[in-house]
């Protein structure tokens, strides 16, 4: 019963010794396992630095590349367009030239053909001729108009003051009618200059104003013939009739949304 008892508690505490070996063994085990697994992860942790660096760095040096591609393309295009724009330039002042040439040629065909063209000359003339006899003959008519204004002032009993307020209203009367009228005549000259420059002085202007004025001067004859009007009044009004068929075409678009 003893030697019983002896072998259990032997048994006994070799159990133990083996539980606590293999308790010992497990905890070895587990923390073995776990320094493994902690240089892992610090390796990993290393790797993923690594890598945010490495990523860092690309997206520095993309970034850097893309600024360098933009530079050189901007240097590029900026070199194209200094040269595209020398080239432009020098082939409309070539064209600029080249339409000059034709429009004094023009013109000075015209205008020798014109000298020589007895009917254009002398409606030149008389066209002009006109014009000053108006304004001599408004003028005269301005004059007996201060005149008659004038003779207010001889109403006065006292002669010196009578012929000074004789002269004052003649200069009066004349002077404001003719500054009034002269302020009026530039202002409208300027309002219909504003008009034709702003929008109808170009190059399509300037060819129908040529041609016109070479046919009547070369069918100055016939035209005459046809219709018995001063020439260059004709020439004035057909300019005159053109300008407002471009007025009308272009009002027409406008009102159509074209532009």
């Amino acid at each position: 019963m003893l030697k019983l008892n002896a072998e259990l508690k032997k048994q006994n505490e070799k159990l133990k010794q083996d539980k606590l070996n293999a308790e010992q063994e497990a905890e070895a085990t587990v923390s073995s396992v776990k320094r493994e697994y902690e240089a892992k992860g610090r390796e990993l942790d290393r790797r993923i630095g690594e890598a945010a660096k490495q990523s860092a760095s690309l997206k520095s040096e993309r970034q850097s590349i893309s600024e360098d591609i933009e530079q050189r393309a901007t240097a590029k295009y900026l070199d194209q367009k200094k040269e595209l724009d020398r080239k432009f330039k020098a082939q409309t002042a070539s064209y600029d030239s080249f339409l000059l040439g034709l429009l004094l040629y023009g013109v000075l065909t015209t205008v020798f053909t014109a000298v020589r063209s007895e009917a254009f000359v002398s409606d030149f003339k008389t066209f002009f001729m006109v014009i000053w006899q108006f304004i001599v003959n408004a003028f005269q008519l301005l004059l007996k108009g201060g005149q008659w204004a004038s003779q207010l002032g001889d109403k006065i009993p006292q002669p010196v003051v009578a012929t000074i307020v004789h002269y004052l209203l003649l200069i009066v009367f004349v002077g404001g009618i003719a500054i009034g009228v002269g302020f009026l005549i530039f202002l409208g000259a300027s309002k219909v200059f504003e008009f034709y420059t702003e929008d109808y002085a170009d190059t399509m202007s300037l060819a129908v104003f040529l041609i016109s004025l070479a046919v009547s001067v070369y069918f100055a004859e016939p035209i005459r013939v046809v219709i018995p009007i001063n020439l260059l009044l004709l020439l004035i009004l057909v300019h005159i009739v053109y300008v407002l068929i471009r007025w009308y075409v272009k009002g027409c678009k406008r009102s159509r949304g074209y532009y």
